[in-house]
């Protein structure tokens, strides 16, 4: 593929979007997560793919997975923002009783059905729209966790007030959030493909505001497959890119969108995180390690004849470790990579 030739000001591909096209105003679970069968992609191990001890991805993602078992006590477990049934269904074999939360209809059939298919009976999944009051009494869950959820509701404050509510005195919380301190200096802006079952691909931009915590999502609903608009800007000498998202790719798009939508997500920094964690009375909240990115440096630091076999093997071998390293305090302002920020906290 060539080169981008033809590289926008940042603003550019924005400027040219409103001043041609009209957008309604919408949410990530309308335009992206109810058009959606897989969220992951299907990659998710145990989930979608037999569990593979050599492979680094799923060694790393059962160190998260043992981060949110550990913080759960083995009580009964309220997962906000499951999305396939990660890390609920996971979890679900070393706790009591699980309850995944979704704001989107689709997602909690694909959870549901994940469930029934690995037949996991003390794990259930119920729909409640974004911003809503949870339809639990208050202290009913020994137990929160939520991956890079809260910041996709209306008022992430305002969930975190409700966790907080349906949690029980002395219960645990464990929050897993996207900085967007990784997108500072240039990567800002960037775009994503969704492929859709209905021969349809969705275009998102994102437009983020590292300092002001927010990000400008711009979703575009085409009638052409990934590898169709792959072929749109190499006509034009351009990557699937931000930067190659020049008015030329974009006129050419035009003519395909069936659906043009916008909105916008709060993105609280490590320290906003910590100050509306208390202000809504959690107490200690602070952030540290996870127990993925740890387990993905003993990874790399293990010869292959050395790795755990099974998955039985690889909890016993990682569960002393992730229980020393989520102990340990990060610095607020760190960033270890795109998704390495977590922080617990107690009611």
């Amino acid at each position: 593929m060539q080169n981008n030739k033809n590289t926008n000001s940042a603003d550019d591909a924005i400027r040219w979007m409103l001043t041609n096209l009209t957008f309604d105003q919408t949410d990530p679970c309308e335009f992206v997560y109810d058009n959606t069968a897989s969220q992951s992609g299907r990659r998710l191990p145990v989930i979608y793919q037999p569990f593979d001890p050599s492979k680094r991805g799923h060694f790393v993602d059962r160190g998260q997975v043992l981060d949110f078992v550990l913080h759960a006590d083995g009580g009964r477990v309220l997962d906000f923002g499951p999305g396939d049934g990660w890390p609920s269904l996971l979890m679900a074999p070393m706790v009591k009783q699980i309850t995944g939360v979704e704001g989107c209809n689709r997602r909690t059939d694909v959870c549901t059905e994940n469930a029934r298919r690995l037949g996991l009976t003390n794990v259930e999944f119920i729909c409640v729209e974004p911003g809503k009051s949870l339809p639990f009494e208050d202290e009913s869950f020994d137990a929160v966790v939520a991956a890079s959820s809260v910041e996709q509701t209306p008022d992430p404050k305002a969930t975190l007030a409700e966790l907080y509510r349906v949690l029980r005195p002395g219960g645990r919380f464990r929050i897993h959030y996207e900085s967007l301190s990784y997108y500072s200096a240039g990567k800002e802006h960037t775009i994503s493909l969704w492929p859709n079952e209905d021969d349809q691909t969705r275009l998102i931009i994102f437009d983020r505001h590292v300092d002001q915590e927010y990000v400008n999502h711009f979703g575009l609903a085409l009638r052409l497959s990934k590898s169709q608009i792959q072929a749109v800007f190499e006509r034009h000498g351009a990557n699937i890119t931000y930067a190659g998202l020049t008015s030329k790719v974009l006129q050419e798009l035009a003519s395909h969108i069936v659906q043009a939508g916008r909105w916008t997500t709060q993105h609280p920094s490590c320290r906003t995180w910590l100050s509306w964690l208390e202000e809504v009375g959690f107490s200690g909240p602070r952030p540290t390690y996870d127990g993925g990115w740890f387990t993905g440096q003993v990874f790399d630091r293990l010869p292959a004849s050395g790795r755990p076999a099974d998955t039985e093997a690889v909890d016993e071998y990682l569960q002393p470790l992730v229980t020393t390293i989520i102990t340990m305090q990060a610095p607020s302002t760190s960033v270890v990579g795109q998704w390495d920020h977590w922080i617990s906290a107690r009611k």
